[in-house]
């Protein structure tokens, strides 16, 4: 009888003693699932009450403030991009703060197109609680000391990302 007690406590043991994950094995996850256009594991991976956000300028947009208004938001980007994936081409923690340089690419009329932009998450309880996104900019582009000088750095105007409409 004894080594089944030692048997199941070690298995207890085992599942009580794995850790939670850290918010940038978060965040990476919630990326895995935009790749796998996969909208109800991206919505696992937020709060209930998750704000998306945007920052443009000196404003801030709430794209979405709530887990459902995320998941319809979703839903209405990948029926619109049905190729769209990004690759983290840069990760940086900070506490419960993670950002991320992501490329995004994507199939138009057979032309490759992509973009990148930084985003900001914030986990709380394992789960993005916010998140922001910088406007979009051109992955590659050269940039001369004069550009950087005179902060006249190139952009794009975002052709994905930027929530048109959402469904209820």
């Amino acid at each position: 009888m004894r080594p089944y007690l030692l048997a199941a406590s070690l298995t207890f043991l085992s599942f009580t003693s794995q850790a939670a994950p850290t918010p940038t094995e978060v965040v990476e996850s919630f990326i895995q699932a935009y790749n796998k256009h996969d909208v109800e594991l991206m919505v696992q991976h937020t709060s209930e009450s998750v704000r998306w956000m945007h920052i443009s300028g000196s404003k801030i947009e709430v794209e979405t403030s709530d887990r459902t208004e995320f998941g319809a938001a979703m839903t209405d980007y990948f029926e619109t991009l049905k190729d769209a994936n990004a690759t983290i081409v840069q990760i940086i923690d900070s506490g419960s703060y993670v950002s991320t340089v992501e490329r995004v690419t994507w199939d138009n009329d057979g032309e490759q197109l992509s973009q990148c932009s930084i985003g900001t998450f914030k986990v709380q309880a394992g789960k993005l609680a916010e998140f922001w996104y910088f406007p979009a900019h051109a992955c590659d582009a050269p940039l001369s000391v004069e550009m950087i000088e005179q902060n006249d750095l190139p952009t794009v105007e975002p052709e994905i990302g930027v929530l048109q409409e959402t469904q209820q």
